[in-house]
């Protein structure tokens, strides 16, 4: 993938512009860093619908081959019987999706929770998680929402920031087992980070993050919740950088100012009850998620049926960029927290650009003009260029 250096101009009062795809709304915070919005504005509603289709296909063999055929869609880790062919298809998956992305990739205890690393260049020793459980319940149960939704997120947050390097250790995590009991976290926790005395600076679990709409109220305002507990000060201040990352990055996301606190019974409370600054980003669901979603668990959890159909009375369906404003979101905090380094070639500047340099693409927003003289345009060029 090419990348792009930001040519950017300064002006006598120091105005920042920066550039961004359109896709989404423009971040208001003028103290936003453009190289981390930059880096989050790379993340893709189509490459993130593709991962969640692929999860929510598992145990039919369209991936891993004949071998995984079950004749239905299911991820289903039995504690008696070991995973299904669908649950260990998806393990695959994952293993060859971060070994693609250039991470070093590791299947971790008997609950086979797979993954990827990317070291930090300077700090490695301080680790930055972001998870989601594969797994489903046994039948034919695509998960769609629950939790193909969440480990798609981790995927594309895993494609992104593998292009880049950062000062400290980033690990993308799919763990297993998490409807048994979250045993795969926890397995992962007790057996893996405590015995290492590993220092999770902070941990992000994405669960249920694709059908903010409710079916029980048509007025629900759309937003994401973020939950956690108070008596651990370190995971409350964690979960409110997230809502201000969307502030600075990813205004379009409204991400609800009150932080549920309780247990998520999901894979953060793995590591917070160990003492680990970790919290849930799960889709306007509580605290009716029962009714809010009546889908979850269900036959129809799946991207062509009844949890996507928009002919249900309640005419919720998925909502593809709701979901990647999330990973966009996480992916812009943990950028700025496990520090992005530079790129060496991306800190050339070029102080005055006049006219349309040949090969330049400009952005978005960024023409202008000034005194009615000459036009300047901040450039983006390939580095093959520079």
């Amino acid at each position: 993938m090419t990348r792009y250096s930001i040519i950017l101009f300064v002006s006598l009062v120091s105005m920042v512009l920066g550039c961004r795809d359109g896709s989404h709304e423009k971040s208001s915070n003028l103290t936003a860093d453009p190289a981390i919005l930059a880096v989050a504005d790379n993340v893709s509603q189509t490459q993130y619908r593709t991962y969640q289709l692929d999860i929510e296909s598992m145990g039919l063999g369209l991936y891993g081959g004949a071998e995984y055929y079950m004749g239905y869609r299911n991820r289903d880790f039995h504690t008696k019987n070991g995973p299904s062919l669908g649950n260990q298809e998806a393990c695959l998956y994952l293993q060859d999706a971060f070994t693609a992305m250039g991470l070093s990739v590791s299947v971790q205890g008997k609950y086979l929770n797979v993954v990827g690393e990317l070291t930090g260049t300077k700090t490695p020793e301080h680790i930055y998680v972001i998870g989601g459980h594969y797994d489903h319940i046994k039948g034919d149960r695509p998960g769609g929402d629950d939790n193909a939704s969440g480990v798609a997120g981790v995927l594309e947050a895993g494609r992104i920031l593998s292009q880049y390097q950062f000062e400290s250790t980033i690990r993308f995590i799919g763990f297993n087992a998490e409807k048994d009991g979250m045993l795969g976290s926890k397995d992962y926790v007790k057996n893996h980070v405590v015995p290492n005395g590993e220092n999770i600076v902070g941990m992000i679990n994405l669960d249920l993050i694709l059908r903010p709409g409710s079916d029980a109220d048509s007025l629900s305002v759309i937003d994401s919740e973020l939950e956690t507990q108070s008596i651990h000060a370190g995971s409350v201040a964690w979960a409110k950088a997230f809502q201000q990352a969307a502030r600075d990055y990813v205004p379009s996301l409204i991400v609800n100012d009150t932080i549920i606190d309780g247990e998520s019974s999901s894979d953060n409370d793995s590591f917070l009850n160990n003492g680990y600054p970790a919290f849930l980003v799960i889709e306007n669901s509580d605290p009716d998620w029962d009714v809010a979603n009546p889908y979850i668990h269900d036959f129809e959890d799946a991207s062509d049926r009844l949890a996507n159909d928009p002919t249900t009375p309640s005419s919720v369906t998925y909502d593809y960029t709701f979901a990647t404003d999330i990973i966009r979101t996480a992916v812009a905090l943990i950028a700025q927290e496990a520090r992005l380094v530079p790129d060496p070639m991306a800190s050339r500047f070029v102080d005055y650009i006049w006219g349309k340099e040949a090969g330049a693409t400009c952005c978005r927003g960024t023409h202008l003009n000034i005194d009615n003289d000459q036009d300047f345009y901040v450039a983006v060029f390939p580095l093959s260029k520079m």
